[in-house]
């Protein structure tokens, strides 16, 4: 899902990082002797790009927006987390840079006006960027509870909806998708989807709709409660990087490495448990969609039942 592509414009882990561990034996017998995390120097990485590259010699400045958990956010010390901050701190260590990230919603914006030399996030097809490779994709989405408690996915289709009731977040991009799917449920609104996945552990609904990063991200903390399927069009969101400059073809190389070395899977199960890498091909039987909206069209913003624009699901308590 990497493709060598990247954009017009300014100039251009939770580390996942891997510690060799020195076994020592001892004089006597066979004891083993490993040295802890603090011991262990990794080895260091000489940064390549400089001045010319970088807005500020010697750091990646990242740009993505933080409040788009659980994709950006901060930790409870204020610090950035999350599995877009997590993919900078790769490119970072990998770079031999410092780093530091910036909050923003405006892609364009970050990289042309010099606030950034990184964009993590934007949707793929934004107007006068392009991408450096899919890291996630996102849609409305349908999680289920297993009666065993397993892992196991789940076979539902809009023939088991029919009748079902479905906790979803008010006013939201879920509730919209379930709503237009013209399937025949009993929605029960939830001020987050925190709570609608509470309501599903506790059996006073059957399912849960939501975004699938927002929901995979809580599954984990619920046993038996996996992803099964979209009931909306899907989104893909990339890193972002200048055209034609030594960065950008460095993080092109990273990413490619990563996605082939299986660092950027292991980064993508921290935050995502078994929520599958790639939606295609995902939607439930009998929901029919166009499987993305085209690359110049804006993200759906449909209404909700307040008339404003429906929102992402959001969280209330991160971890």
């Amino acid at each position: 899902m990497i493709g060598r592509k990247f954009v017009a414009g300014r100039k251009g882990m939770v580390g996942l990082v891997a510690f060799a561990y020195a076994m020592a034996m001892g004089l006597s017998g066979c004891s083993l002797t490993t040295p802890t995390r603090a011991e262990v120097e990794p080895e260091p990485v000489k940064a390549t790009l400089g001045a010319d590259d970088l807005i500020e010699d010697g750091v990646l400045t990242v740009a993505m927006d933080m409040t788009d958990a659980p994709q950006a956010m901060t930790d409870q010390e204020g610090k950035p987390s999350g599995y877009y901050a997590d993919i900078a701190r790769l490119l970072a260590e990998r770079m031999g840079l410092d780093l530091r990230v910036v909050s923003s919603a405006d892609v364009t914006g970050s990289l042309s006006k010099g606030k950034a030399d990184l964009y993590i996030g934007a949707r793929s097809g934004e107007d006068d960027v392009v991408e450096s490779g899919v890291l996630v994709q996102n849609a409305s989405s349908i999680f289920a509870k297993s009666a065993d408690g397993s892992r196991e996915v789940l076979t539902v289709s809009a023939t088991t909806l029919q009748g079902a009731v479905v906790a979803v977040q008010s006013d939201s991009a879920a509730q919209d998708a379930m709503d237009s799917a013209g399937i025949d449920t009993t929605l029960k609104t939830k001020s987050n989807v925190n709570e609608c996945f509470e309501a599903l552990a506790d059996g006073e609904v059957d399912y849960v709709a939501c975004d699938s990063t927002a929901g995979a991200y809580l599954a984990r903390a619920y046993p038996g409660t996996v992803f099964v399927g979209t009931i909306a069009p899907m989104v893909s969101y990339d890193a972002i990087a200048a055209s034609g400059t030594d960065l950008a073809d460095q993080a092109m190389g990273i990413l490619e490495d990563a996605l082939s070395d299986g660092t950027l899977e292991a980064i993508f199960r921290l935050w995502y448990g078994d929520l599958p890498f790639s939606l295609d091909d995902l939607a439930l039987d009998g929901v029919t969609f166009e499987q993305e909206a085209p690359e110049s069209e804006e993200a759906p913003a449909s209404e909700g039942e307040s008339g404003e624009p429906a929102q992402s699901d959001s969280l209330n308590s991160l971890g």
